[in-house]
């Protein structure tokens, strides 16, 4: 079976934090090193790749009915490697993370040497505290809403939907716009308090969300975690954030509507000997689908309601596991929309995950995908798409 310490590297490497793999001194400083990489074929059939519709990033990239895409790319996790340096003055607990997060494609693939790497840097922040005082982070790091539904993800070290974009992203998209909300790397100053028993409870102020308008305050997110232990935990997240539309904005036909972001989601994930079950739900006004604000509004400004479940479950035969999950994302319209629009994302896995050495993981998805449209003209088919992949994630 693999080891606990490389189990944590792969949830805990989307949190910026080490696993200890490789490490020194360096004086006062304990100094880290651990990464991974990963790369999945991928075989995608789209027997419609969906249309332009507001909301939607569209499936397969929005290719033509019926085209089939192959690709070999990074799964859910990009490829990293994380650099951090801890140590303890005056009675504060000091951290520092960087992160260097590459993927596997080339822009401008198929031009022979031209392109670039695609590829960003996650994690990038501070963080000091102690038992009494709590924690502060400041710096770019995985968000709060939305964290806990991707980390319980059976597809983080697998694949998921996306893959079809052929690397036009960095990563794919694991249940991403089709259960949860994606909870991003966001600048953001937040505190985690004292634990409270089981009780875990984290607020923050984030860089705010810009989609179709003006901030001019701060995003605001906080989490609730409750440890049960061997069996599992429970959560809840909110996120806020005051948004304008443009006075200027054509758009708005001179509506400067107040257009907000604000929702809510509630989860757990529950394990009783080899089974595994995790639940996830959302729900918001201007929160929109698959990232935070995205589609959340109309071109007038008025919000959209939005929600999304995500359900799983994965049972352990030695160092196999087996797992199926089933997601889907809805948005509604307002009294506004008349143009075509994103209706509806829902998305089946099924996954095999077998630990062939303590670092590598072998691994085997079918993703079925779907979008479908509110206001679409006759005839207009929604996006579906069909995809196999199989690979292998290391970690060091």
């Amino acid at each position: 079976m693999i080891s606990k310490k490389l189990v944590a590297a792969s949830i805990l490497a989307a949190m910026g934090t080490s696993a200890h793999a490789i490490g020194f001194k360096a004086g006062e400083w304990e100094m880290d090193i651990s990464g991974s990489v990963n790369a999945y074929y991928n075989t995608t059939s789209c027997d419609n790749a969906g249309a332009a519709a507001d909301g939607a990033l569209g499936v397969c990239g929005g290719t033509a009915t019926g085209q089939d895409r192959t690709s070999i790319q990074n799964g859910l996790l990009p490829g990293f490697i994380i650099f951090s340096a801890s140590t303890t003055q005056a009675g504060y607990d000091l951290k520092a993370v960087i992160s260097i997060d590459p993927g596997t494609t080339f822009t401008g693939a198929g031009t022979g040497t031209s392109g670039q790497l695609v590829g960003d840097q996650r994690r990038v922040f501070l963080q000091f505290g102690n038992a009494t005082m709590g924690t502060i982070k400041a710096g770019r790091d995985i968000g709060l809403f939305g964290q806990n539904a991707i980390l319980n993800d059976m597809s983080l070290l697998a694949v998921g939907g996306g893959s079809g974009f052929n690397g036009a992203l960095n990563t794919t998209l694991g249940s991403i716009g089709a259960g949860y909300i994606y909870t991003e790397f966001q600048p953001q100053i937040t505190y985690t308090a004292p634990a409270i028993g089981n009780l875990s409870l984290s607020a923050g102020v984030f860089q705010p969300k810009t989609p179709r308008g003006e901030a001019d305050s701060p995003g605001l997110q906080a989490l609730a975690s409750y440890s049960l232990g061997d069996t599992g935990k429970i959560w809840g997240a909110l996120v806020n954030q005051g948004r304008d539309t443009l006075p200027d904005d054509p758009a708005t036909a001179g509506n400067n509507a107040q257009s907000d972001i604000a929702g809510y989601e509630v989860g757990a994930a529950l394990n009783f000997g080899n089974l595994g079950l995790v639940g996830n739900y959302y729900t918001g006004e201007g929160l929109g689908t698959t990232l935070i604000g995205f589609g959340g509004a109309d071109l007038q400004g008025l919000e959209r309601d939005s929600d999304g479940y995500l359900v799983q479950a994965t049972y352990k035969v030695g160092n196999t596991k087996f797992g199926i999950n089933y997601g889907a994302s809805t948005l509604d319209a307002t009294s506004n929309d008349a143009a075509i629009m994103l209706d509806e994302t829902s998305q089946m896995v099924l996954g095999v995950y077998h630990n062939l050495t303590p670092s590598l993981t072998i691994a085997g998805e079918y993703i079925t995908r779907e979008e479908q449209y509110r206001f679409a003209p006759a005839g207009t088919p929604k996006g579906e798409e069909n995809t196999i992949a199989v690979g292998a994630i290391l970690f060091f």
